[in-house]
């Protein structure tokens, strides 16, 4: 597991740190790394920030 800061808050104790999986036995679920609430799936969170990614550069070119 990998432990990142996101943009995201945990709906249990609203920390913003949470751990990836990196390996495949880590299964897919990404957990708040301070009390280990289930947060999302991986690819729903790849999805997420896919989605935000694209919307800021729409924005981008849209200023341009």
């Amino acid at each position: 597991m990998m432990t990142v800061t996101l943009n995201l808050d945990c709906s249990v104790c609203g920390h913003h740190r949470f751990r990836l999986p990196i390996k495949q036995e880590e299964g897919s679920r990404v957990i708040c790394a301070n009390c280990s609430a289930y947060k999302c799936q991986v690819q729903d969170l790849e999805k997420a920030l896919i989605a935000v990614g694209r919307s800021r550069h729409r924005t981008a070119v849209s200023a341009a």
